[in-house]
């Protein structure tokens, strides 16, 4: 968050890192006197409500949480368009499938996992209607976004079924599906997970940059047009996109990628979400 002031005049900014959920109100009432406090995980979605209530002269800022929190005058949500990344890489997947066959493994079906699901599955349709896109949610048994184990194994059952391009979304529950794509054999892309630290199977990741969002939110504040309420940044913002792994993409994919992206960020294109 830190990186998301810097070079904004007059700007400074602190950084608390509670350890456990008990902390979570006590750390952010610490800063409730500063101008502007910014909530970076959607752990912090109940308390970052109570505590810009009771603290009604302080702006707070959420970041992407998983539930909308009710409105609060002081409280501007950041919820960021993954379906519109998920359909990049949908998209990616429909390009370089040799099998036609192309798989997502998920969260447990949240609304951010829907969204990822819709918008994968009708990119990869997009590019290529017949493409067969198999997919599913993480169990409610598991500890859900962390169960790398479930992950891993629903990728080698779909690349079993010969789907030859693995979408991992969903924390760890994700990487896991990355890990068993690569044991596979088979191309992955990931949600969320900085691409040049991925396996060798990574083609790309389907990013939200938090950072400008965030740089977005405090320079209006600083310029005095504060706005509260959920905000909802995508391509349009730059604050989604798909990030090339390693190995940069063939140009012809590229230039068809951006295209697809200008649409969806001019809104000529919808992701099905």
């Amino acid at each position: 968050m830190g990186e998301a002031v810097r070079g904004l005049p007059c700007a400074s900014a602190d950084l608390a890192l509670p350890s456990r959920p008990s902390e979570y109100r006590q750390a952010l009432q610490a800063y409730a006197g500063h101008d502007l406090v910014i909530a970076g995980s959607f752990l912090l979605t109940d308390p970052v409500v109570d505590v810009a209530r009771a603290n009604p002269a302080t702006h707070f800022v959420l970041v992407d949480p998983i539930v909308t929190p009710p409105d609060v005058p002081n409280l501007a949500v950041l919820a960021f368009r993954s379906d519109q990344g998920a359909f990049l890489a949908g998209a990616l997947a429909g390009m370089v499938t040799q099998t036609g066959v192309v798989a997502g493994v998920y969260g447990p079906q949240g609304a951010m996992d829907i969204t990822n699901r819709l918008g994968f599955e009708h990119g990869a349709r997009y590019i290529r209607p017949g493409v067969r896109v198999l997919g599913a949610y993480q169990p409610a048994d598991g500890t859900p976004y962390d169960d790398p184990v479930w992950g891993a194994d629903q990728a080698r059952a779909f690349s079993n079924q010969h789907a030859d391009v693995i979408f991992g979304a969903g924390g760890t529950t994700g990487e896991g599906a990355l890990l068993g794509a690569a044991q596979s054999g088979v191309a992955c892309i990931n949600a969320d997970l900085v691409a040049a630290s991925g396996p060798g199977c990574l083609l790309a990741s389907s990013m939200k940059f938090v950072d400008r969002g965030v740089q977005m939110t405090v320079a209006e504040a600083i310029a005095g047009r504060w706005r509260s309420g959920v905000r909802s940044l995508g391509l349009a913002q730059r604050a989604v996109g798909l990030s090339p792994a390693r190995n940069p993409l063939p140009p012809g994919q590229l230039e068809q990628l951006q295209t697809i992206a200008d649409l969806l960020a001019a809104g000529k294109l919808t992701t099905g979400a």
